[in-house]
Parts: structure tokens; sequence; C-alpha cells
């Protein structure tokens, strides 16, 4: 038989676990705080109703399809389990070529720890590339004091979950843990909203930006699908965010479907609440050192998006622009995993700028 990586660097396993019994629970279970999805009562996993996704179906199959994935879902509870596990069904196996087995089909948890000043990474899901199914320990606490600890658990990024339960140890205690800034944020996006390429689940934009603010964040970036019709304003309208971030140019501006959606897709949004909305022209790519087009377009939409956000402000709406060309600093090209989607360095120059925006718009006063 070949030899493997796994024959030389047992660093490179799954590490962790112990050998007590272990009482193991639905993580739809009200012990588990669940953020970032409000169609969670339902089967699964997802970001959308089923009604909600029936409705896109209609006119956007991509854009609905996305809404089954997981991205940006995440658990906040408090538990004094020395051994804390997860079984995991997907709907699928790994397959993509510019992420991570973590990143896509994997979760990660962190763990609250004061010497960091916030949460830390404990540990990521490792498992078989093959497999639909898995089951893997994630704490190294076995062997320490039993203690009641403060845990995120980040749902995978690009693969629906149909069913996730957490195994924790007989008698231990479990509570949920709430997050202490009352805002809910939503981010509407492409692929690099949806968390394409980091490289585990806690570094998509929104989980970061969720971590920071310790606030709801709801990951709506569709991969490739993020056109900007205005049915999709109404139902993020109807989730009444605190704030709404666009960040779509690299879907719906690679022909005239941004100028033709903006303006509706921004109506029905305000038709349903009159939340501050700020709109994103996208990261540089390597492809506009060299593709004339390209680069002329994202100036096109540059002033397109800047124009759009007066306008409404006219009107009475509170709208302003963020220039993406300006998050990445020097070479831009190496804030990414090929070009277009950000590396993990990418996806927090990402959160840097929405946070950023966010605290301008004054929207995340601590309850």
């Amino acid at each position: 038989m070949a030899k493997t990586i796994f024959d030389f660097d047992k660093n490179m396993q799954q590490q962790g676990g112990g050998d007590r019994p272990l009482v193991w629970r639905n993580a739809k279970e009200n012990c588990f705080a669940r953020y970032g999805s409000d169609a969670l009562f339902e089967e699964g996993w997802h970001r959308l109703t089923a009604a909600q996704r029936a409705r896109i179906r209609a006119f956007n199959d991509g854009e609905a399809w996305c809404a089954e994935h997981s991205s940006g879902i995440l658990l906040k509870f408090e538990t004094d389990s020395a051994d804390i596990r997860v079984r995991v069904k997907l709907d699928g196996k790994f397959n993509m070529t510019n992420m991570t087995e973590i990143g896509q089909c994997g979760l990660d948890l962190y763990v609250y720890d004061g010497r960091v000043g916030g949460y830390a990474l404990h540990e990521v899901a490792r498992y078989d590339l093959e497999a639909s199914y898995y089951e893997v320990p994630l704490s190294h606490f076995v062997h320490a004091p039993r203690e009641m600890r403060r845990y995120i658990l980040n749902l995978p990024l690009y693969i629906a979950v149909e069913k996730l339960e957490i195994g924790l140890e007989e008698g231990a205690a479990v509570r949920p843990v709430r997050h202490t800034c009352p805002a809910r944020i939503a981010v509407y996006g492409t692929s690099i909203v949806h968390g394409c390429s980091a490289s585990r689940p806690g570094l998509a934009p929104t989980n970061i930006l969720s971590r920071r603010l310790d606030a709801e964040v709801y990951n709506f970036g569709f991969s490739g699908s993020a056109m900007m019709e205005p049915e999709v304003g109404d139902i993020i309208g109807a989730h009444a965010p605190d704030a709404l971030i666009v960040d779509t140019e690299p879907n719906a501006g690679v022909d005239e479907r941004l100028r033709d959606n903006a303006a509706p897709f921004l109506d029905a949004f305000f038709a349903r609440t009159e939340a501050p909305v700020v709109l994103f022209s996208r990261v540089p790519f390597a492809l506009d050192l060299y593709d004339g087009y390209r680069a002329r377009m994202a100036d096109y939409y540059r002033a397109f998006l800047r124009g759009l956000a007066a306008k409404y402000r006219r009107r009475g709406h509170l709208v302003t622009f963020a220039d993406g060309f300006k998050l990445f600093k020097g070479n831009f090209t190496e804030y990414t995993c090929d070009g277009i989607h950000p590396d993990d360095v990418g996806m927090f120059a990402l959160a840097d700028a929405y946070e950023r925006e966010l605290r301008r718009l004054g929207r995340l006063k601590k309850s």
C-alpha cells in the first residue's frame, strides 16, 4: 500500500477525544444558541426557507441551490464537558478545487480564552475525503480540569448539512450563549461572501465579522448567482436586518444585470425596512492586470454604484458606497487563492472593510 503523509506526520491526523460515555444531542435543541439563519425551524441547516427557495428557483436556480448551504450558520453554547464530538451528515462529498476539505465540508470549533481577548480556534473537523457522513472529536480538554467553557461551532461553507449532532459527556451541563450586540447584519454577495476560498468555516468574512461584533450576521453569499433580483431584495428585507451590505458586483456586474437590477432590488428592500445599506464595489482581481474589458467594467460599476448611493440618499434612504478596490494594499494578487477569491488574509481585509462601514453607520451598540 502506498504511503501517505499520515504515516510520517501524526499532526495531520484528527487529535483529541476520550473514552468516556457520551450523550448525543440534536444541534437544534435549545441548549445550543443558533445564529445565521431564520430557516432552522425546518429540516436541515439552510439559509432560506423552502418557500423562499422555491420562489427564487423560478428565476434563479443557482441562488436557491446555494441557499441550501450552511455558510455563516453557527452555534454558541457553554458546557463543562471535557469531550466534545460531532456527527455530521452532508448532502454530498468534497468536490471543489479552490477550497480546502475543511472549508467546504468541515466545521471548526472556537473556545473563549481571555489570553487572546476573545474566541480562539480550538480544533477543526478532519475526515475521509470520500465520506458524506463523519464523526470526529473536537475537544482537547479531556485531560484538563472540568469547568464551564464557552464555544462557537461554525458549520460548513459550501455544502448542505442534513443532520448535525453534538456528543457531550454524560451528566455534562450545556447552555446557550447569546450575542452581546443585538444588531442583526445581512451581507448579500457572491462566492466571496459565500466563503470561497477560506481555509475553514470560521474564516469566512461573515463569521469573522460575527466574532468581532458578537452579533448575528446573515450570510447571503450565493456563489456565481447573486444577481440582485427584486424578489431577493424583498426576502432579505423581510429578515428585518439592522443593516445590509451588498457586495454583488463580481456576479451581477459581468453584464447589464447590476445596472438593471440594482434599483428594483433596493426598492423591494426598502419596501420592507428602512435599514441602512452599504453598496460595495468589487475587490481587484488578477485578471484586471491583463483583461482590459474587465478593468473598464470595474471602473464603470464603481462610478455607477457611487451614483446609485447618492441617488437613494437624495430620496431619504441611508445608502452609502464603499470602494472595494481599496481593500487590498500593494500587490493585491497576493490576497487571493486563485486570482479572484480571497485567501484567509483577503477574508480578514474584507471583514475589516465591512466592520469599518458598519461602525460608520452607528449600528453596533451593545445590549
